[in-house]
């Protein structure tokens, strides 16, 4: 009998440690494939990995508003873009992602979320517009349509 208890607990115990390798694998390729796909201006090929209220506020206003209205030097100059994953923490159905973008012109250290919704880790990132975005100097305006209830938004382009 101690040995089917035995046989039960590990089994248990390896279907868990599966379960957890499985949603960090998950976690990192969705983090991976939204985060290169957005880090070089690929917006629609970072759908997939962001769930319903991400796609609809924060990637269609990338798509629509920001990226029109970015200079295309700039873009080229930014990209591309690598990613490295520098760490995964799981708290529930949250997880956070550190990682580290590269592009030709800067590096940038950061984080991002997933939450796990109806069984798949998706990205989760807000839709925040800060007052003014820096690219290399000049002030430009972003006119956010008017069906949005976001204020406009003050872009810097220039180079430095």
């Amino acid at each position: 009998m101690k040995r089917h208890t035995a046989l039960i607990a590990t089994t248990l115990l390896l279907a868990l440690a599966t379960s957890c390798n499985t949603d960090r694998k998950e976690i990192e390729n969705n983090a991976l494939g939204y985060l290169n796909a957005t880090g070089n201006y690929l917006i629609d090929e970072a759908m997939p990995y962001a769930n319903k209220e991400t796609k609809e506020t924060t990637l269609t206003f990338l798509r629509d508003n920001l990226i029109p209205n970015t200079p295309k030097s700039y873009i080229e100059s930014n990209t591309p873009a690598t990613i490295v994953i520098d760490g995964i923490a799981v708290e529930n159905d949250t997880a956070y992602v550190a990682y580290t973008k590269t592009t030709p012109i800067k590096t940038l250290q950061n984080e991002i979320r997933l939450v796990k919704e109806d069984g798949k880790w998706l990205v989760y990132v807000p839709l925040v517009l800060p007052e003014t975005i820096t690219m290399r100097g000049d002030t430009t305006m972003v006119q956010v349509p008017a069906s949005t209830t976001l204020p406009a938004l003050k872009m810097n382009t220039s180079a430095q």
